[in-house]
């Protein structure tokens, strides 16, 4: 059996690709012999050619999730089409594709995988009234009601991005209000991009989070996720594999830093990755205390 699973709202399909995994872990676990394999292609394009040689060898069940196929190269590409008719009739064997967003009419190979799909799912962008009854059914999985204010202070914040507003639901569900959520998410924002841009202007943004109780890990965490952001965005720009390589990101961060990933320098991004594992070895280590590691970084020169 196949399953295919695309669309720009990952966080649907990753949350949907991860039911299916628990059913069939589930399942196993009642006593048929399973096995699980996942593969992201990016990482491990060879991977495609073992696909489903457990299942057939020893007649027991498999499954086989191939995330990012469609950036194969032509033998990848051509094996799965000649596997594809065997993996669908295949009942011990039951293969899940996942794609972010991506143009399936423009690609060969995923169209094929459509047809051949038991299963095809388009996770599409929700519109403004889905998006409501999402994070009510968000909220409720986590044992909160959210008032119309307090939902309209978070789309404010957070606009469609599914993957943070389900952050900032579990941070209120540790017992911070939606105002917390958006002015700390806000100042996070305001402090990593002026650092990015002028590292010693950033000092009162980053005054301003330490006065409003965020822990130092917390800050430093931030600011290694967006410089690990700008160096994947700016290899992409490079290489000339900018969606490929930002597959996992959301596009608006992609657009967000495109520009600012153009003007920095790789040598400059180092130096400032650097510096932040730095800070990060001295606040966990007891050199500095907190959040003195971080007031150094914002005032180092």
């Amino acid at each position: 059996m196949i399953y295919f699973l695309f669309g720009p709202d990952t966080y649907s399909s990753r949350k949907k690709l991860g039911g299916i995994i628990t059913a069939f872990q589930k399942k196993a676990g009642d006593g048929v012999t399973s096995g699980l394999v996942r593969v992201d292609v990016g990482d491990d394009p060879d991977a495609v050619f073992s696909v489903g040689r457990t299942a057939s060898l020893f007649s027991k069940k498999e499954l086989v999730v191939l995330e990012r196929v469609s950036v194969l190269g032509a033998p990848g590409t051509a094996h799965i089409e000649g596997q594809l008719a065997r993996w669908a009739d295949d009942s011990a064997l039951t293969v899940v594709f996942w794609e972010g967003e991506v143009a399936i009419k423009k690609h060969p190979l995923l169209i094929k995988i459509q047809k051949a799909a038991l299963q095809s799912q388009d996770f599409s962008p929700l519109s403004p009234a889905l998006l409501g009854r999402w994070l009510d059914r968000e909220a409720a999985e986590r044992g909160l009601t959210l008032n119309a204010e307090e939902k309209r202070i978070l789309f404010q914040a957070f606009g469609s991005d599914l993957w943070a507003l389900s952050g900032e639901i579990e941070k209120m569900r540790n017992g911070w209000s939606p105002r917390e959520v958006s002015k700390i998410a806000t100042q996070v924002w305001d402090f990593t991009d002026v650092f990015l841009e002028h590292r010693r202007r950033s000092f009162l943004p980053l005054a301003r989070l330490i006065e409003d109780g965020l822990e130092p890990v917390q800050i430093l965490a931030a600011l290694g996720g967006a410089l690990r952001t700008m160096a994947l965005i700016g290899k992409g720009i490079e290489s000339g594999k900018l969606k490929t390589l930002t597959a996992r990101l959301h596009p608006f961060v992609v657009k967000k830093n495109m520009e600012r990933a153009r003007r920095m320098s790789p040598c400059t991004l180092k130096e400032r990755f650097a510096d932040v594992v730095d800070a990060d070895v001295a606040l966990k280590t007891g050199q500095l205390p907190p959040p003195l590691p971080l007031v150094k970084l914002a005032l180092k020169e």
